[in-house]
């Protein structure tokens, strides 16, 4: 990115009246970690986000709000019954990153290998967008296309609704990486819900293996009423991959893409049958 110069706004009206009138010269700023990535060489004015109050976490009755400058290190440090990002955030690359990087910078311009969607999407998160009105986004809306492109001029994501895991319920996560400061080669994470010994509901998200992050609804459907166990986790996940694309990053081919795929979500879909059959005992 080419900036030029930078604002510090202190409200959020400031900020959203200073990307009005600079239009596409524009750019928020928090954390910037991934504006590495961003090809636009056309002259940029920052506005900084970070004095407009939006990095605090808070619980609510039904789970939480993630303000979106909330940076990595703050969801990892996060504790509270029924918090599961922490364990997104401590295999989020390295700890200066997770020191600067946003939750929202994550989540507004999407790559293949983005770690945040994945878990948004299982746990089916609902996005805040900040306009002249106010509106909600769900995850599966909010990550079909390219999240920026639900920003008209002058709107902010401003914060992410996150469920709480309750009883009868279970989170897994797994990021495939070479070693800890690698992209994501496959990232999967699956919520599950238990409710008389067999599964009453079911999210499984994938990214990195795929073009861009998304959900499986064939293996949801296949497990939806179905008893858990690692039979059932494997014949569904094998007849569910042929609805996505697969696209191995970073080295490894799409077959191999494809069966690491194959692995992590049953993986995945364990944990998260072991975590809900704790939480009703």
């Amino acid at each position: 990115m080419n900036y030029i110069d930078f604002t510090i706004p202190q409200t959020l009206t400031e900020a959203r009246d200073a990307l009005k009138a600079l239009g596409p010269e524009g750019m928020p700023v928090a954390g910037s970690t991934l504006h590495v990535f961003l090809r636009d060489e056309a002259p940029k004015v920052a506005v900084d986000l970070r004095q407009l109050g939006l990095n605090r976490i808070d619980a609510e009755a039904d789970g939480f709000v993630v303000g979106a400058t909330a940076t990595v290190t703050d969801m990892d440090e996060y504790a509270a019954p029924g918090w599961v990002l922490d364990r997104v955030a401590c295999e989020f690359v390295t700890q200066p990153i997770r020191n600067m990087a946003t939750i929202g910078g994550s989540i507004v311009r999407v790559f293949p290998w983005s770690d945040w969607p994945v878990p948004l999407l299982a746990l089916d998160a609902q996005l805040v967008i900040t306009g002249d009105d106010e509106r909600t986004m769900g995850s599966s809306e909010f990550f079909a296309v390219q999240p920026f492109h639900h920003l008209h001029p002058g709107d902010l994501l401003t914060a992410v609704q996150v469920p709480a895991l309750r009883t009868g319920e279970g989170f897994g996560y797994f990021k495939e990486r070479r070693t800890s400061t690698d992209f994501s080669r496959c990232t999967v994470a699956v919520w599950l819900q238990l409710a008389q010994h067999k599964i009453a509901a079911v999210r499984v998200a994938i990214g990195a293996a795929t073009p861009m992050p998304r959900r499986m609804p064939a293996i949801e459907s296949a497990l939806t009423g179905a008893r858990p166990g690692p039979d059932a986790f494997t014949q569904a996940v094998q007849a569910g991959l042929d609805e996505a694309r697969w696209k191995g990053l970073h080295g490894i081919s799409d077959d191999y893409a494809r069966h690491l795929a194959s692995v992590r979500i049953v993986d995945a879909l364990t944990a998260a049958w072991t975590e809900a059959k704790g939480n009703t005992e």
